[in-house]
């Protein structure tokens, strides 16, 4: 899973990778400075190599679906765009009810 968040200057991401039933680790790698949301995406494309093929992706703390990597790197602006789209319209819907436990939402949300 690869957090993306907007910071102070710029954007920043972390990675992490969920185990089976709904256990979410800390943060495995962290990474921030990035001018644009394209230029995280680009480096997170190059960290994950060719480990990955598709990968669940949070913008700002919402959920904004999966993505194939070599979107990632072959094409960032255009999944920027996107992300960011599906972010802005989650942001637009009443709040609804979190699934995930309080716990768990606070320590995705910490970064």
């Amino acid at each position: 899973m690869i957090e993306l968040r907007h910071e102070a200057t710029g954007y920043g991401y972390s990675v992490r990778a969920p185990r089976s039933k709904g256990v979410i680790p800390p943060c495995s790698y962290h990474a921030g400075g990035f001018e644009t949301l394209a230029d995280g995406l680009s480096d997170v494309a190059q960290a994950l190599g060719g480990d990955f093929s598709r990968i669940y992706v949070r913008l700002d703390g919402y959920c904004v679906g999966e993505r194939d990597v070599n979107e990632l790197r072959h094409a960032p602006h255009d999944v920027a765009v996107a992300l960011q789209a599906a972010c802005d319209a989650k942001r637009l819907l009443p709040q609804q009810p979190s699934s995930i436990p309080l716990e768990l939402q606070d320590e995705l949300t910490a970064e």
